[in-house]
């Protein structure tokens, strides 16, 4: 079983090299993959589940800053070794996704918007939690607004 979601045949198909380096490395050569696909679909989908894996934990090891963003909530997360942090803000009735920018650059805030911070240690293994955070719509960033955050806090 897979332990991330299995990516999609267009991931796959823009991936088709580091797959072909994948197979190769793990003794397959391409007529043993398609002999795979024909007669052993199962075994098939199981090393694409195994690749998939493979890219996902390489990802998530990479990945710094993540960002959450609805109409009325933004909240930016550093993910440390150990730890993840959190900058975020909140309204009841200010459209985050336009007044945010602006309110940066003079850090000036609506006054509904309720501005917190907070960190914690992972709840299980640091990729795992963030991969669930990426499932729940998160978006993996390069951290320009967490730090824009930091600043204007």
């Amino acid at each position: 079983m897979a332990k991330y979601k299995p990516l999609n045949i267009e991931e796959l198909q823009s991936l088709e090299k580091e797959f072909v380096e994948f197979l190769v490395i793990n003794g397959m050569m391409q007529d043993d993959w398609i002999k795979m696909k024909d007669e052993d679909p199962i075994g098939a989908q199981k090393m694409t589940e195994l690749f998939s894996d493979v890219v996902w934990e390489s990802i998530l090891r990479n990945t710094k800053y993540i960002d959450f963003r609805s109409a009325h909530s933004i909240k930016c997360f550093q993910c440390l070794d150990d730890k993840i942090i959190l900058i975020g803000l909140d309204s009841s009735e200010t459209d985050m996704s336009t007044s945010v920018f602006a309110a940066l650059q003079t850090q000036d805030f609506p006054d509904d918007v309720v501005a917190f911070t907070t960190e914690k240690k992972y709840n299980k293994v640091r990729e795992l939690e963030i991969f669930e955070m990426l499932d729940w719509g998160c978006e993996i960033s390069e951290g320009q607004l967490f730090r824009e955050l930091c600043l204007a806090l």
